[in-house]
């Protein structure tokens, strides 16, 4: 099931790695913040982090295969190309693994696309939204 959350437009502020938890901060456009807690680690890829990152979509993915493969390759690094073939048999037995992970429920992809800095890739055991109050 892909599912989005309601992130959109929203500037991503940071995040903070502890063990296998990650709490990610956000501010909304009313004013108001939130936290999206990724519990269960299980990998974690981050590009272009910088002042102002502003979130398009935020969405998660569990309970069926994930659309994009190529997310996946960044998410877990394939071998080099010249790289024997037991590497590359490897690698896509661990792919797969993932994949029939997601399918099973037991881990969620997260996919964080920005209008401006911070792409996140993340598979994670579970995920919670949490709002704060604010606004105007």
């Amino acid at each position: 099931m892909k599912k989005e959350l309601p992130l959109h437009d929203a500037t991503f502020d940071g995040l903070v790695l502890q063990g296998k938890g990650c709490t990610m901060f956000f501010s909304r456009t009313d004013g108001s913040g939130c936290e999206v807690h990724l519990g269960g680690v299980d990998a974690l890829q981050m590009d272009d982090f910088r002042e102002g990152n502003m979130v398009v979509f935020f969405g998660t993915t569990t309970r069926e295969a994930p659309s994009n493969l190529t997310n996946l390759e960044r998410l877990y690094t394939p071998p080099h190309m010249s790289a024997s073939a037991e590497y590359h048999e490897k690698y896509a037995s661990l792919r797969d693994r993932k994949i029939s992970a997601v399918v099973a429920g037991e881990l969620t992809l997260i996919e964080m696309e920005p209008a401006i800095g911070a792409n996140l890739l993340a598979t994670c055991e579970h995920v919670r939204l949490r709002a704060h109050g604010g606004g105007n």
